[in-house]
């Protein structure tokens, strides 16, 4: 595999195994709390622990992928809430590849939209998320991988440390954007 060559690496169960130990999923958990970040991607409060993201990384209502630089493991990314064709996109860069995860952005994105079944029809047509109106970095990011802006939702997301709703820009991307 060449250095710069980018890969998702589902973690999902094949013939009662699965591809990725959940050890190191955890891991995937802590490394995100040592790079101070969790409270950020996970601002809603809902995980709060390496047991319960290794819950909804296993979920039947999430597609949960490890994104990979050659070996190095450079983030993760997980689609759920889906209704036909459309999934809530949600990401994670590690601290130490910041600045240069818009390239494998712009490798994930269309690489999910082009996903399709078995009659050739793509599986999504829209990738949504809302990013908290406050996370700059993450709506600018998003904007840099191909993401347009519907605008600013008014208590469109629950921040759990606060325990209130806030403002949240609604990020979305299509084929035709990536």
């Amino acid at each position: 595999m060449k250095p710069n060559k980018f890969t998702l690496l589902p973690y999902t169960e094949r013939d009662g195994i699965r591809t990725v130990p959940d050890s190191d999923i955890k891991r995937l958990y802590d490394r995100t709390v040592s790079d101070g970040t969790n409270k950020i991607v996970f601002y809603e409060g809902t995980i709060t622990t390496a047991d319960q993201f290794l819950m909804m990384a296993k979920s039947a209502n999430t597609l949960f992928y490890i994104g990979l630089r050659g070996t190095e493991t450079i983030g993760y990314a997980w689609l759920n809430r889906f209704e036909n064709r459309t999934a809530h996109f949600h990401f994670c860069g590690f601290k130490k590849y910041w600045g240069q995860n818009e390239e494998i952005g712009k490798y994930v994105l269309p690489t999910i939209l082009g996903w399709t079944n078995k009659e050739d029809r793509y599986l999504f047509d829209l990738l949504i998320g809302f990013i908290p109106a406050w996370n700059e970095v993450a709506i600018a990011f998003s904007k840099k991988c191909g993401g347009k802006s519907a605008g600013v939702i008014p208590n469109a997301i629950w921040n759990g440390e606060k325990q209130e709703s806030e403002d949240a820009v609604f990020i979305y991307y299509t084929r035709g954007s990536v």
